[in-house]
């Protein structure tokens, strides 16, 4: 296995890649997360891993890094892209469906109460926390963190976009594999350390109050990876040992609910062996789950609230068996999986897309080129 410091190689055109498939399984398992609570016997019972799924929001976060320096790096290393233009991109990127999603709560929420409903968890939307939410400010402890919980990561990575030229000119420093890896590793060991030491918690499952403490070193390690990544000479052969290695540790671990520091340093793993492996072949659906992926981190909450607060207890009034019976209640349960994948399709198609292409066409609108769009399509919806 080759890994000395060489040019970076030619980044590949193929779509539908393994980052793609694991952005989707990463969505996916964040939303089982939530709604195993919910389960006729709470997942978390069955598996300690399962209660785990804050991992995914980890592996998000890196993802994050790793990505924007790929897509972004050269750019914004040569002055091509501004900080500016580059920020307003993200923030268009993020911000919109934020604003729609916690609109349609509200909505949902009136509604509701007009119709003498009640939500599951009372006191979870409160009108008055709105604001806090609106301005992306819950994730600092000042209120309304109850809305769309999942929100929390725009709050911490616009703030880690702002500083994305500078960090990643610093990362551009780095020549070697092994310093890159080391600076990596080290960031994740140092950061759960100290998270340990001052707040007696892991960094990686930290409440989102705590969100720049959480959200910010591993975004580093994201730059890190790329950088890895970059002045590597990785063979075909030595990025799929590298990412299926890390494969197996993450599923060994969980299996045996084993340290989370394991877990995020496999992940890390599983990400420089997809990002440094070309792809060859597209893995069939890859493509549209790494679209989806987005819609589904941050509208389930709105799935969840319909499916559980208004779907199944209608389902238990004109069927009571629905929760009496075990397969029942568990054919109701998966029912909310299916239903938010569906949801999340359709928000993708007819409204995350087609505000995205109004927004490019009016803020940053540029000649259209005849070559097609040379990234995988989790670097183009990164």
């Amino acid at each position: 296995m080759t890994l000395t410091s060489a040019a970076p190689p030619a980044a590949s055109k193929m779509r539908g890649g393994a980052l793609d498939a694991l952005r989707f399984v990463a969505a996916l398992f964040v939303v089982v997360f939530h709604f195993g609570d919910t389960a006729p016997i709470s997942l978390q019972s069955m598996h300690g891993f399962l209660g785990r799924g804050y991992l995914a929001t980890d592996f998000f976060l890196i993802l994050s890094g790793f990505v924007l320096a790929k897509a972004y790096g050269a750019g914004v290393a040569s002055g091509k892209v501004s900080l500016g233009r580059f920020w307003l991109k993200r923030f268009a990127r993020c911000y919109p469906t934020h604003v729609i999603t916690l609109a349609i709560l509200v909505v949902m929420v009136l509604t509701a109460g007009a119709l003498g409903m009640q939500a599951t968890n009372a006191g979870r939307f409160d009108l008055a926390g709105l604001p806090a939410q609106i301005f992306l400010l819950h994730a600092f402890g000042l209120g309304g963190g109850h809305w769309n919980i999942p929100s929390w990561t725009i709050s911490t990575l616009l703030i880690c976009y702002a500083f994305f030229p500078m960090l990643w000119r610093a990362m551009l420093r780095l020549n070697s594999v092994w310093i890159s890896l080391g600076l990596a590793i080290a960031i994740i060991v140092g950061s759960n350390a100290l998270s340990l030491a001052l707040l007696g918690e892991q960094q990686f499952s930290l409440p989102f109050q705590w969100c720049m403490f959480r959200a910010a070193p591993l975004f580093l390690v994201g730059l890190a990876l790329a950088r890895a990544v970059q002045t590597g000479r990785w063979t075909d052969k030595s990025a799929r040992i590298v990412g299926f290695g890390g494969g197996a540790v993450l599923l060994a671990n969980a299996f045996m609910v084993g340290p989370d520091l394991i877990n995020v340093l496999a992940i890390c793993a599983i990400i420089i062996g997809c990002g440094a492996s070309p792809v060859t072949r597209p893995i069939p659906g890859a493509e549209w789950g790494a679209k989806v992926s987005f819609c589904l981190f941050m509208v389930h909450t709105i799935t969840g609230a319909v499916w559980f607060d208004v779907v199944e207890p209608l389902a238990a009034r004109l069927h009571p068996a629905v929760e009496s019976v075990a397969w029942e209640a568990w054919a109701m349960w998966f029912g909310a999986l299916v239903f938010t994948l569906i949801a999340s399709d359709l928000y993708n198609r007819f409204i995350d897309e087609p505000i995205q292409k109004w927004i490019g066409r009016k803020w940053f609108a540029r000649p259209v080129s005849s070559r097609p769009d040379p990234r995988p399509a989790a670097e183009q919806s990164a």
